[in-house]
């Protein structure tokens, strides 16, 4: 007997659950009448639970047999599985029904694609052809999807099962191209490099060969080990446009010529636009014609010249600020800067020297602001007591002696300057025409009195009349010299030419002071002074020079280089920069390839910085950091004299300065229309293009074309539809592997404009080596979901038991239903007694 509901049969539990409710009233009820009741119970519940009786009849649903033919296993595999199959079908009979797959699903004497292994569309499709409760998967496992389970278990829950047939990966000795590492965008003339990966699964020789936008480039014989082997090939972007990377390598054993070749692209842009800012002529010369060399298009200006607007900075990529202190830019110029990079997503590179960074002035500044580090230097234990000694002119040509005068803007900056300094502190006032005179011999700052005095002393200078500067260094400098303290700073302010112009005389006078460990700064003050020679001694004593062009500019300059002497933000002596961490900014480059340096500027990075190079101290040399939408780098020490005195002579100078500077730089596609390629399934994939109009809205209805160069050389042009505001895509279809160059072109209201992106479509990834564990995993959880088992493929010509249906005998049914009927009248019968003696 077999029932058909058999879950029905759980109301039999109603039995015991009438014995106890018996049992409990006392047993009023008849022993008898008990019994009939419970049989009654029986009886119907057996009717309802559809009990069948009779002979069974075999199945002729089919028996489906899944013969995996994909790339993965080798030709001799792909016929022993299709064998295989062959003698299953013995067994089963006209019932079988064999499914070839690879990438995708045959019938009958066809050959599907072997370029990839869709188990989970195999299992499906043996539950179309209306398998009976079995199917039979041979294959190695090795799924190029990620819906084989899934599918397993679709089905389980259709009550069938799947056997598995495993097909043992046999190891075959492969050579293989992995992939080409190369940039993802580059601009004209820039120098790039690739690496080609091969793979090998022995070690054996192969050739190379390699092809630059369609054309042969290189050719070369390579030794290869066991895993990957990396191999470099550099060359110079071309023009504009998409430059693609192709390679094939030959060799042998190359059981899977298949996947022995592998493309990238590398959207090409405009050689960029760089401006380099200076103070000094020339100080950028030697770094514009280094940056030229590498395909960059350069301009040198001043600072005076620098635009205030961002839409005069705009036909720039990238700005190089050198050596260049605070305070030769106005507040109008430095806005302009940091939204250059923060609104504008352009770039920003600051180099320093002893004119800029801390040593420039650029606390507080919105130039600061924009930079990866601040401008407070880090505490130095050694960091002592600091004596300062301002030289002051007091020549005719500084007076007159009231109003907003020079000379009265001169005393006003030396008063200013002595609230920077601390208790401990020393200040001395040399005040000079013709000859030198001692306004306050160098004395510490101990109190308000003291401050109060010599403010009283500086005050009263009198106007005097010539110019002799060198006689003022004369005097003041050995005093200095003889002066206590770790830091020992000069600052000379003058408007005039010197009556002693003998260069060598000044030259070994500063040097001399520098032994002893002072440095000298100097603020030329109007256009009739003498700027170069001013320049000159700034420059031999380490410091820093300063331009006022009016009077109203002394104080504030005099302030800031007294906060800057009092603070020794300069770190002077030879050392090496230790790399901190990997970079895009020295991606050609490690630290010990570089030059020694011999200072920089102290500085303190921002927590969100990335410090690529650091000094011996820890504090940054090189940092960098996104800011808003653009980026910016800071370089501490300077690009040539004083702290990186052998660079201009390094080969790879101008490559090194390269790297910095165009990381800084926008995208070359970083324009109002951009284009992407999402790759998907089965050399599918969908163009992308982006635009936006005036303001950043999105832009609306655009006729947008994109022409399309296949691998082979030959293209296609296709309409993008627009799918969403200012997004416009197209479903494309990529059958062959390689490297592909689209254009993207957009015309709305008269103005057209494009946009160019690559794409390189490699080899499937059934060619990929994989590890056959996990094929046999695979196969052992299908299993485990259907409830199959492994099949020997030696016995494969014995067929399981086929499976068997019932016969349908109704009148089973009525006999149980009409023997409880019969037994309730005798079940009332023996209620009322009527069976009892009487």
């Amino acid at each position: 007997m077999v029932f058909r509901s058999p879950q029905l049969l759980l109301l039999l539990v109603l039995l015991p659950i009438f014995i106890g409710l018996w049992v409990a009233s006392k047993r009023r009820l008849p022993t008898a009448a008990l019994g009939l009741r419970l049989l009654m119970v029986t009886l119907i519940v057996t009717a309802i639970a559809d009990p069948v009786l009779g002979t069974m009849a075999p199945s002729q649903l089919p028996v489906v047999v899944l013969v995996d033919q994909s790339g993965s296993l080798s030709p001799e595999q792909r016929a022993a599985a299709r064998t295989i199959a062959r003698d299953l079908s013995q067994g089963y009979g006209a019932r079988t029904r064999i499914v070839l797959f690879g990438a995708d699903i045959v019938g009958g004497d066809a050959t599907p694609d072997p370029a990839g292994s869709d188990i989970g569309a195999a299992l499906r499709s043996a539950r179309a052809l209306g398998a009976g409760g079995e199917v039979v998967l041979i294959s190695d496992g090795l799924a190029t999807t990620a819906d084989a389970l899934t599918a397993a278990r679709e089905l389980a829950i259709a009550g069938i099962t799947v056997d598995t047939v495993s097909l043992a990966a046999a190891p075959r000795a492969d050579i293989w191209l992995a992939r080409i590492e190369a940039p993802v965008a580059l601009r004209e003339g820039e120098a790039f490099a690739a690496t080609i990966v091969i793979g090998a699964s022995e070690a054996t020789s192969a050739q190379i060969a390699i092809r630059v936008s369609g054309d042969a480039a290189e050719t070369r014989e390579v030794a290869l080990q066991p895993g990957e082997n990396r191999v470099t090939y550099e060359s110079t972007a071309g023009q504009t446009g998409v430059l693609t990377l192709e390679a094939d390598v030959r060799g042998a054993p190359d059981a899977i010529p298949e996947n022995n070749r592998a493309a990238s692209t590398v959207v090409v842009g405009p050689a960029p636009n760089i401006l380099l800012v200076e103070e000094r002529p020339g100080n950028g010369a030697f770094l514009r014609n280094a940056l030229r060399t590498q395909g960059a298009n350069v301009e040198l200006i001043t600072a005076a010249a620098l635009p205030t607007a961002i839409d005069q900075l705009n036909p720039y990529d990238g700005v190089v600020l050198i050596d260049l202190p605070a305070t030769v830019l106005n507040f109008d110029q430095m806005a302009a800067l940091r939204e250059f990079v923060r609104s504008e997503g352009h770039g920003l590179t600051v180099t320093g020297g002893r004119s800029s960074l801390t040593l420039g002035d650029y606390a507080g500044t919105p130039l600061e602001a924009a930079l990866p580090v601040t401008m407070e230097p880090p505490p130095r234990p050694d960091r002592g007591e600091a004596t300062i000694l301002m030289i002051i002119d007091r020549s005719a040509s500084m007076g007159p002696e009231g109003g907003r005068s020079k000379f009265v803007m001169a005393k006003e900056a030396a008063m200013l300057a002595t609230e920077a300094l601390k208790p401990g502190d020393r200040v001395g006032v040399l005040a000079f025409d013709v000859s030198p005179e001692w306004v306050a011999p160098i004395q510490p700052i101990d109190d308000a009195a003291a401050l109060a005095q010599l403010k009283d002393a500086i005050g009263s200078i009198p106007l005097g009349g010539g110019t002799d500067i060198y006689a003022a260094l004369d005097a003041g400098l050995p005093a200095l010299a003889q002066a206590p303290g770790n830091i020992r700073h000069v600052v000379l302010l003058t408007d005039g030419r010197s009556f002693s112009d003998e260069r060598p005389a000044f030259r070994a006078l500063i040097e001399q002071a520098r032994a002893s460990g002072i440095t000298l700064s100097s603020i030329a003050i109007g256009i009739d002074s003498d700027t170069e020679l001013l320049q000159e001694l700034a420059t031999w004593g380490a410091g820093r020079y300063y331009f006022a062009a009016s009077p109203e500019d002394i104080p504030r300059l005099t302030l800031a280089e007294s906060k800057i002497a009092r603070a020794e933000p300069q770190v002077e002596g030879v050392f090496r920069a230790e790399q901190e961490q990997p970079h895009a900014t020295l991606r050609d480059f490690t630290a010990n390839e570089l030059p020694r340096l011999a200072g920089y500027a102290a500085t303190t990075a921002r927590p969100e910085a990335e410090v690529v190079l650091q000094s011996p101290d820890g504090d940054p040399v090189l940092a960098a950091w996104q800011y808003g939408l653009g980026r910016a780098v800071v370089w501490a020490p300077s690009i040539e004299e004083p702290w990186a005195p052998n660079w201009a002579s390094w080969d790879a100078y101008g490559q090194f300065w390269s790297g910095i500077v165009r990381y800084t730089l926008p995208e070359p596609d970083a324009g109002p229309l951009r284009a992407r390629v999402v790759a998907g399934a089965a050399g599918n994939a969908t163009l992308i293009a982006d635009a936006v109009g005036v303001g950043g809205e999105p832009l609306d209805l655009a006729d947008t074309q994109a022409i399309i160069t296949l691998p082979d050389g030959t293209s296609r042009t296709l309409t993008l539809p627009q799918v969403a505001p200012g997004r416009y895509a197209q479903e494309l279809v990529l059958a062959e592997a390689g490297a592909y160059a689209i254009e993207v072109r957009q015309a709305h209201e008269g103005a057209l404009r494009s946009t160019r992106v690559g794409f390189a479509r490699g080899y499937a990834d059934e060619y990929l080596p994989r590890d056959p564990a996990n094929g046999t995993a695979l196969l052992a959880a299908i299993r485990t979901a259907t409830g199959g088992s492994e099949r020997d493929a030696a016995a494969l010509t014995t067929a399981r038991e086929a499976p068997v249906l019932p016969v349908d005998t109704p009148w089973l049914r009525i006999a149980l239903l009409g023997a409880a009927a019969l037994l309730w009248p005798i079940e009332i019968a023996v209620r009322r007694g009527v069976f009892r003696r009487r």
